[in-house]
């Protein structure tokens, strides 16, 4: 299992651009031509951070999509996706472009590049031992898949990233996402993100959520897990707060508090946002009526 999963990260490492066209590029100049050019704007705002260690960042998520084939007002259909990412912090600051294909709209592959510097130094992480500060660059590969059996729902994520550091120091290098420590030269990570909700009402849903991230170089994981609400107060605002254990070599296992809250603006084409797409439809509806 384990030379299959170096095979594996050395094929994605050295062909990243190749799989890049292959699962994105190509597939969207096959169909395009047979559909009509629509693009689609979507805009998101978000806030998320956690008690341990304590970090929060506002999240910029400006986008637009294309429809490949189906009818976005239900489930099957497809489509590909341009985003740009941009998230700020008192300690990081980062920027990235992400390109999405989905050809059904709940089972999808992403591929894109972020850069992020660290400005300031937190006072958990030892200087002495981690590089605390300078750029850090990744290029990753996420697959998503999503599904919905009457009152459940669930969501699997699973990304190969890899990463790499710029500073002139020999000392490993600190990811603030992972929470894994890193060869300076460059490392390759997997991450793991399930979760499972069950809903309660029209507003509330209750259920669990895992974020696991594994170096494949350097051993080392880091591991988020616990109980969540997700909570839907307006079509607009989604709020999912969390209680668990976070583990790790560098952030020592203890227990977590964590939040994301996202105020969607506009839209996107995902199958995510299909319950607030229906109800601008509805209203609109009414209002031509």
């Amino acid at each position: 299992m384990r030379e299959f999963v170096s095979i594996l990260s050395q094929a994605v490492k050295s062909n990243f651009l190749n799989v890049f066209i292959l699962f994105a590029v190509f597939p969207f100049f096959q169909t395009v031509s047979a559909v009509e050019l629509k693009i689609r704007p979507d805009f998101k705002l978000g806030l998320n951070g956690r008690t341990y260690p304590i970090g929060a960042q506002i999240a910029v998520l400006p986008g637009v999509s294309q429809l490949l084939w189906g009818d976005s007002n239900d489930w099957k259909y497809g489509y590909v996706r341009l985003g740009l990412n941009l998230y700020t912090s008192a300690i990081v600051n980062r920027a990235g472009l992400e390109f999405q294909f989905f050809p059904i709209s709940i089972l999808g592959v992403s591929a894109g590049y972020d850069s992020g510097v660290r400005n300031f130094v937190p006072k958990w992480l030892n200087c002495g031992e981690y590089a605390c500060t300078g750029r850090v660059d990744r290029k990753y590969v996420r697959l998503n898949l999503f599904g919905a059996v009457k009152k459940v729902s669930f969501s699997i994520s699973a990304k190969f990233e890899e990463l790499k550091g710029f500073q002139s120091v020999d000392k490993p290098l600190f990811d603030e996402m992972s929470l894994l420590a890193v060869k300076m030269s460059g490392e390759n990570t997997l991450t793991y993100s399930p979760a499972v909700l069950y809903r309660l009402d029209d507003q509330t849903q209750v259920g669990f959520a895992s974020l696991y991230s594994r170096s494949l170089t350097t051993p080392g994981f880091s591991h988020l897990y616990g109980p969540v609400v997700n909570w839907n107060p307006e079509p607009k605002l989604n709020a999912l707060i969390g209680f668990g254990l976070n583990s790790g070599p560098v952030a020592h296992s203890a227990l977590c508090g964590f939040f994301q809250l996202t105020y969607n603006v506009q839209p996107s084409i995902a199958v995510t946002d299909l319950a607030y797409r229906k109800s601008i439809q509805g209203v609109s509806e009414s209002q031509d009526q």
